[in-house]
């Protein structure tokens, strides 16, 4: 890609050092992930059953899956299976285990799904073979779902990993699931990097991509990214990564401390609320620490700090009222289209509810009069004649999979791109324009799943100007990052209702014009490294 080729020659990388998707080339492990690693696959070899391992999100647990994977692969006798989206029940948590082990799905009741497994587990014991099965995300598994994973008989070959927020620990403690949490033999934490850690951590990226810390950043601004980023790897890549794309654009070699305040200030935008939220919670909790028999001196201090805390509340609610509404408050209506509950499929994200009151025959039969945008949102435009392509019939980068039984698009592309959300699922239908119902395809068909790549994102029209095609999402109130980001001030950013299968609904955004391909192409790095382009992580994908 020519911009991406002048961003490293300018730097003299071989290749651009804090992409947001994990990439194994970077890996950095501290002690404690070293540690974890060992711990798990200790774990796995001596029969541990279930295990868990938390972390806070962005601290790292998407790579570290990812670098278990490889080592649990070169491990002889060993197959793995990961499961992304855990929201689903137990028969489709199985159903999707025998999928992803190649098996063909015989009956679809839930005894059925378990005998099958049992026989396969049992062919594993006669090779002396271990299945481990990954499930990320763990915190998001229903407690019934828990309850009914700790009632599985014990069996030497199956192996459970959890992998979560720390979230999943107060849900295993939780009434009900003492079982569960008996059988789990090995508790893990994934902790932030510290200073040290941070500093050596991007200095080890920049190494790698034929640079240096030392080259690239001042001492104050290396401290600066170390403190505000509190060790969390997400954060920092995303501050680097800015900072970077920054001082390209002024043409400077090195970044100081004045730079990062402004992508910090970029980042949170004007008046970052949420700090200032969280500093009044953790007062309140010191407060609270006081002895009831506190003295004169403490009830003073106590005084003065709670005269604070009310001003403070007060400041907020002025604030709140002087805003505009927010984006889940936007008339669906006027954009012809509304989301509607269905039930999900057992490959398929389970659909968010609706109160918005829309009848499924004004979905279907949209009136003729003309639609008026809400003022609040003088960006949206309504739905027009066609949706702009996005992908060229003529790209190369594709690669042609046939259908097996109990497949989805869902679940096709959480296999092929190891990642999945309704931006990418939208690019497989974008690309295979045949399948008109994201739950359902042909067994034996063969359909088109492309390669990931900034390009693939970015439209020209017959004006010869370009668009980009920033991702796709279930509610239009998904869409308030774009509108709200200084960046693409004077931008028109389109909001454009997909229907994806009878019941579904989802809203793409697209963001234009753009003159030039450098200008495009610079725009599309930025709202990469802001996380706005799902396609590659943000917004829709959590680690």
């Amino acid at each position: 890609m020519i911009r991406e080729h002048m961003y490293n020659e300018f730097y003299g990388f071989s290749e651009k050092p804090f992409e947001l998707l994990p990439n194994p080339r970077f890996l950095f492990l501290t002690p404690s992930h070293r540690e974890i690693i060992a711990s798990i696959i200790d774990g796995i070899r001596n029969r541990k059953d279930f295990i868990s391992v938390t972390g806070e999100v962005g601290a790292g647990k998407t790579t570290l899956v990812r670098f278990l994977l490889g080592k649990l692969e070169a491990e002889e006798k060993v197959k793995t299976v990961l499961m992304f989206h855990p929201t689903i029940t137990l028969k489709e948590l199985l159903k999707n285990i025998l999928l992803e082990l190649d098996l063909e799905v015989s009956k679809d009741s839930k005894g059925s799904l378990l005998r099958q497994l049992n026989e396969y587990l049992t062919q594993m014991i006669a090779k002396g073979e271990t299945l481990v099965v990954i499930i990320d995300e763990a915190q998001d598994l229903s407690r019934e779902v828990m309850g009914e994973l700790a009632m599985l008989p014990k069996l030497a070959t199956l192996q459970i990993v959890f992998i979560g927020q720390p979230e999943l620990e107060d849900k295993l403690n939780s009434q009900g699931l003492r079982q569960l949490k008996q059988r789990i033999g090995i508790k893990l934490q994934i902790r932030v990097f510290n200073e040290r850690e941070s500093e050596d951590y991007i200095d080890h990226r920049l190494r790698l991509a034929g640079s240096s810390s030392s080259q690239r950043f001042t001492p104050k601004a290396i401290s600066l990214i170390c403190s505000h980023s509190q060790g969390i790897p997400r954060i920092i890549n995303t501050l680097c990564d800015n900072a970077l794309f920054m001082s390209y654009r002024l043409s400077k070699a090195k970044i100081d401390r004045d730079m990062i305040r402004e992508v910090i200030r970029d980042m949170e935008g004007p008046f970052p609320k949420k700090k200032f939220l969280s500093s009044i919670l953790t007062t309140v909790k010191e407060i609270r620490l006081f002895p009831p028999k506190a003295n004169f001196l403490q009830s003073k201090t106590l005084l003065i700090a709670l005269s604070f805390l009310c001003l403070g509340g007060f400041v907020l609610l002025i604030d709140r009222l002087f805003q505009p509404r927010p984006a889940d408050t936007l008339d669906i209506q006027s954009l012809k289209s509304s989301y509607v509950d269905a039930k999900p499929s057992f490959t398929s994200p389970p659909p968010k509810k609706t109160t918005t009151g829309i009848s499924e025959k004004e979905i279907q039969e949209p009136s003729g009069e003309p639609e008026l945008i809400p003022q609040e949102f003088p960006n949206l435009v309504s739905l027009p004649a066609a949706p702009p392509p996005i992908i060229s019939e003529e790209d190369k980068l594709v690669k042609m999979i046939t259908v097996k039984k109990g497949q989805t698009i869902y679940f096709l592309t959480k296999k092929y791109f190891r990642m999945v959300n309704t931006t990418l699922m939208d690019i497989v239908l974008e690309l295979n324009p045949e399948i008109t119902d994201v739950h359902l395809i042909i067994v034996n068909k063969k359909i088109k799943m492309p390669k990931i790549t900034e390009d693939l994102l970015i439209i020209k029209t017959s004006e010869n100007t370009y668009k980009i095609n920033a991702g796709t999402f279930e509610t239009p109130g998904s869409t308030k990052p774009y509108r709200h980001d200084r960046a693409l001030k004077g931008k028109k950013v389109e909001v454009i209702p997909r229907k994806v299968s009878s019941q579904d609904t989802w809203y793409r955004v697209v963001i234009g014009n753009f003159n030039t391909k450098d200008e495009v192409l610079n725009m599309v790095d930025y709202l990469k490294g802001k996380g706005l382009l799902p396609a590659f992580g943000g917004l829709q994908n959590s680690e």
